[in-house]
């Protein structure tokens, strides 16, 4: 996997909306496959699970949006 693996179905061309919106998809997207999978598993513990959205998945998507040029 490449560092910009998760901005291959972005068009060429795209802006920082663009860019920040499909981020914001994609995470929400991980989070309700996350939850599913949860929801699916046997008898599981969520004291312990780690939360979908952390601050460095967010701090990662900023850097990302952050490396795409801006017009």
């Amino acid at each position: 996997m490449s560092d910009n693996d998760h901005l291959a179905n972005l068009s060429d061309g795209a802006g920082c909306a663009e860019v920040w919106e499909h981020l914001s998809e994609q995470r929400e997207a991980e989070a309700a496959e996350a939850a599913d999978a949860d929801s699916e598993s046997d008898e599981e513990s969520t004291a312990d699970a780690k939360p979908a959205d952390t601050d460095e998945d967010a701090d990662a998507e900023q850097d990302a949006a952050a490396k795409v040029p801006c017009p």
